[in-house]
């Protein structure tokens, strides 16, 4: 009995790394999200809406360049050079614009710039919110 629960729990395993595999990178980000949302639930909700905090997301979100650079920075680490030249501005608006999505932990600096699981998930969130329709100005 105790050898068919290890033959069932070895079965297991490999169906989930087989589901894992075909996991799109993005829809990882929203399975990571997921988990700490979880975790922030166990008391029963979600914590209060910060009103400060959510309206600075939105503002860094708020620009068709800076939607640019978290998208492209969701393709692999960037240099500002490449940023600069890509969006075809000057150093001061790229330097605002890295300013705005680091503080709001979207982006990270290092050596280069990389996307953070917060950027990739406000970036997935951007794409379901476009899906829907468009957007009457």
């Amino acid at each position: 009995m105790e050898n068919d629960l290890r033959v069932q729990l070895e079965e297991l395993k490999r169906r989930l790394e087989l589901v894992e595999e075909s996991i799109d990178p993005v829809d990882e980000v929203m399975l990571s999200i997921k988990a700490r949302l979880r975790r922030k639930l166990e008391g029963g909700k979600l914590p209060k809406l910060d009103e400060e905090k959510a309206a600075k997301t939105l503002k860094a979100l708020a620009n068709p360049d800076r939607i640019r650079l978290l998208k492209m920075l969701s393709e692999g680490p960037t240099g500002f050079k490449e940023m600069k030249e890509a969006l075809g501005v000057e150093s001061p608006t790229v330097s605002h614009h890295l300013k705005l999505l680091t503080r709001t932990g979207m982006v990270r600096k290092g050596t280069v710039y990389e996307i953070t699981p917060n950027g990739r998930l406000f970036l997935r969130l951007l794409e379901i919110i476009t899906a829907l329709g468009e957007v009457e100005e």
